[in-house]
């Protein structure tokens, strides 16, 4: 009775980790921003259909609640017109038509 106990715990802890990954996009070109009353939407060549369900999951955030939004917005719209390429992490647990990133890298 204890091991199956045990073999539910560690079933349960592998697959809610999972489950709940935050996961970084691949390099993508950022093809689209624009302000919005909620914060700054980009569309991106990234595609995630689990997570975004709009302009075919290529549509994600930077929430005007973000404790840095003024300096991620400025970068998020320095990479736009300089073309660059940007890496991004979506905050956890979240699926919808623009879901938000907490942070972002800009490539060369």
């Amino acid at each position: 009775m204890k091991e199956i106990a045990m073999f539910f715990i560690i079933f349960f802890l592998i697959f809610s980790t999972a489950a709940t990954a935050e996961p970084w996009s691949e390099m993508a070109d950022v093809t689209t921003v624009y302000p919005h009353t909620e914060g700054l939407i980009f569309v991106t060549t990234y595609v995630n259909t689990q997570i975004s369900t709009c302009d075919n999951g290529r549509r994600f955030s930077i929430s005007k609640d973000h404790p840095n939004y003024d300096v991620m917005v400025s970068t998020m719209l320095a990479a736009f017109m300089g073309s660059k390429r940007i890496t991004f992490h979506i905050e956890s647990n979240q699926q919808g038509c623009q879901p938000t990133i907490d942070r972002f890298r800009v490539a060369k």
